[in-house]
C-alpha cells in the first residue's frame, strides 16, 4: 500500500509538485549522455512510434508540503527540462518550471542548455515545436511513487549503486536487446541465454564443484576493450562505467537511416554479410582464423577493432571473441594452436622451460589451462601476460593461424622483455609498453609489414639486463637467444 506503479507521460510527471531532496546528487550528466538521450529521442519520433518508454522516475510523496521528490530520474528529468525550455523558450505553459537545483548542479546545466541548443539548431530545424511535443505526450516513464520515507531512501540506496552493482558488460546486454526492435522475439531470447552461458562457463567439467568462469568479465576488461585502445596506439586502462560507449556504434535496419557518409562501407557490409549468409555460402570460400577448421560460432566477417553495429550483430561480435578466447586459453587439450598452449603453460604459467613432463601431466588431468598450476602471485607478471593474450588475440584474429605461429614468441620477447627491465613492474608500466606493438599489427597491410616486430624483437638482444631472478634469467636468455 505504500508504493504506487503506473505509466505516465512526460507531460503528467512533469505536471506533478516536484522537488529535488537534499539527500541528492547533483546535475552531473554530460554532453554524451545528453546526446545519447536526443539521438535516442529522434530515432523513436522519426520512426514514428506512438510511445517511447523513457525511464524510470521514483518519487517520495511528502504530506508535509504536497510535493513528490525525486528519488531517482533526476538526471534524466532535468536533461528534458532543458531541450523543452530550449525548444520553448520562456514559454510559461512549459510544465516543471519551479523545480530548484542546488548550486553545484549549475555548471553542468549551463554546459548541458547550450550543447542542447546547438545541437537542436543543427538538427531540427522546424520540427523543435515537433519534438517538444513528442517527448510531452509520447515519451513515457514508469513512475514509482513511494508514500513512506525509509522505503524511499531505500530504493535511493538501491538506484544510486550502494546494493550489488550489475557487471558493466550487463548494461551492454540490455542496450544492445533494445536495438533488437526488428528482430523476432526467439532471435533476441537466443542472444540472452548465449551471453549469459559465456558469464558461467564450465571450463573444467571433469573436476566436480569447480567454480564456473565468466568469460565477458575477462574480455571486457583485457582481451578486447584494452585491445582497441591499444591498437589506436594510447595507453591501455582499467574498463569502467564510462567506457561503455567503446562498444555502442550504431543501427542498422529500416528504422534507423544511415546518418553520415563514412557509415555507408558498414551498411555495405552488414548488406553483403547477409546475402553471402543466404545465398553465397558453400560456393565462396571465406578465409578462417584457424587452419584445419573455423567452429561455426566464429564470425569471419568480425574484426575486434571494428565499429560496432547495434543489436544483434553485437552479439555475433561478442560471440566470436568468447570462442577464440576459449580456443586460445581455456581449452588444454585441444588440437588447435597445440605449440602455442604448451609455450603459454610453460613460460606464461610455469616459467620452466624444461618442465615438459609437467606439462604433460596437466594435459591428463584436465582439459582446461584452469587451475593446470600455480600462477605468478606477482601483480606484475599478471599486468604482463594480460599484455601478451591480448597481443597474441590481435594477431590471430587478423592474420590467421599460419602467420600467428611465426610470431607468437616474437611477441612474447617484446612483452616480456619489460619483466627484465624492472624490478616491479607497475600496472601504468604494463599500460603503456605494448601500445607500439599493438599499432604495428593494427597498421599492417600484409604479413610482410610484421618485420616491424622482427626488428623492435631482434634490437632486444643487444640490450644488458641487470636484474636477475629464476623468471628474468629464463626471460633473458629467451630473448638473448632468439628461440
Amino acid at each position: 500500500m505504500n508504493i504506487e506503479a503506473t505509466i505516465k507521460s512526460t507531460r503528467e510527471i512533469l505536471e506533478r509538485n516536484l522537488r529535488i531532496p537534499t539527500y541528492q546528487r547533483p546535475y552531473r550528466w554530460t554532453t554524451t549522455n545528453v546526446l545519447q538521450l536526443l539521438n535516442d529521442i529522434m530515432v523513436s519520433m522519426e520512426a514514428g512510434k506512438l510511445e517511447y518508454r523513457i525511464g524510470t522516475a521514483i518519487l517520495f510523496y511528502s504530506k508535509d508540503d504536497n510535493t513528490m521528490e525525486i528519488v531517482d530520474g533526476q538526471q534524466r528529468l532535468t536533461t528534458i527540462l532543458l531541450i523543452l525550455r530550449t525548444v520553448k523558450g520562456s514559454n510559461k505553459d512549459l510544465p516543471g518550471q519551479e523545480i530548484r537545483y542546488q548550486s553545484n548542479s549549475v555548471d553542468a546545466i549551463r554546459e548541458n542548455y547550450q550543447f542542447i541548443d546547438k545541437w537542436l539548431s543543427d538538427n531540427t530545424v522546424d520540427r523543435g515545436k515537433a519534438l517538444a511535443d513528442y517527448i510531452l505526450d509520447k515519451c513515457k516513464f514508469a513512475e514509482i511513487v513511494v508514500y513512506d520515507l525509509s522505503e524511499a531512501f531505500q530504493m535511493f540506496d538501491t538506484q544510486n549503486g550502494r546494493g550489488k552493482a550489475l557487471e558493466l558488460y550487463n548494461l551492454l546486454k540490455a542496450y544492445h536487446i533494445r536495438a533488437m526492435e526488428q528482430n523476432t522475439q526467439d532471435e533476441r531470447i537466443n542472444c540472452d541465454r548465449t551471453w549469459e552461458s559465456a558469464t558461467q562457463y564450465d571450463a573444467t567439467p571433469d573436476i566436480p564443484n569447480d567454480p564456473n568462469v565468466d568469460i565477458l568479465k575477462q574480455l571486457f576488461q583485457e582481451q578486447l576493450f584494452k585491445s582497441r585502445i591499444w591498437c589506436r596506439n594510447e595507453e591501455a586502462r582499467s574498463f569502467e562505467k564510462d567506457d561503455i560507449g567503446e562498444f555502442k556504434g550504431f543501427t542498422i535496419d529500416k528504422n534507423h537511416p544511415i546518418e553520415f557518409p563514412f557509415q555507408n562501407p558498414f551498411l555495405l557490409q552488414y548488406l553483403t554479410e547477409k546475402f553471402y549468409n543466404n545465398v553465397l555460402a558453400g560456393t565462396i570460400g571465406t578465409k578462417p582464423r584457424f587452419e584445419s577448421s573455423e567452429t561455426e560460432k566464429v564470425n569471419p566477417f568480425v574484426s575486434i577493432n571494428q565499429l560496432i553495429i547495434n543489436g544483434k550483430s553485437f552479439f555475433e561480435y561478442i560471440e566470436t571473441y568468447v570462442e577464440l578466447y576459449k580456443k586460445m586459453f581455456i581449452e588444454l587439450g585441444g588440437y588447435q594452436l597445440a605449440e602455442f598452449k604448451r609455450f603459454f603453460y610453460l613460460y606464461c604459467l610455469k616459467y620452466d622451460s624444461d618442465n615438459q613432463k609437467s606439462w604433460e601431466d596437466a594435459r591428463r588431468r584436465t582439459t582446461s589451462f584452469r587451475d593446470s598450476c600455480e600462477k605468478s602471485r606477482r601483480d606484475g607478471d599478471s599486468y604482463l601476460r594480460e599484455a601478451y593474450k591480448s597481443l597474441c588475440f590481435v594477431l590471430l584474429d587478423k592474420f590467421g593461424e599460419k602467420v600467428f605461429i611465426k610470431y607468437y614468441k616474437v611477441l612474447y620477447r617484446l612483452i616480456y622483455c619489460v619483466r627484465i627491465q624492472h624490478y616491479a613492474v607497475k600496472l601504468s608500466t604494463a599500460m603503456a609498453a605494448p601500445k607500439c606493438f599493438f599499432s604495428i599489427i593494427h597498421r599492417a597491410k600484409n604479413s610482410v609489414d610484421l618485420i616491424e616486430l622482427d626488428k623492435k624483437a631482434n634490437a632486444l638482444k643487444e640490450e644488458k639486463y641487470g636484474y636477475s631472478d629464476k623468471l628474468s634469467t629464463n626471460l633473458s636468455n629467451f630473448i638473448k637467444e632468439g628461440k
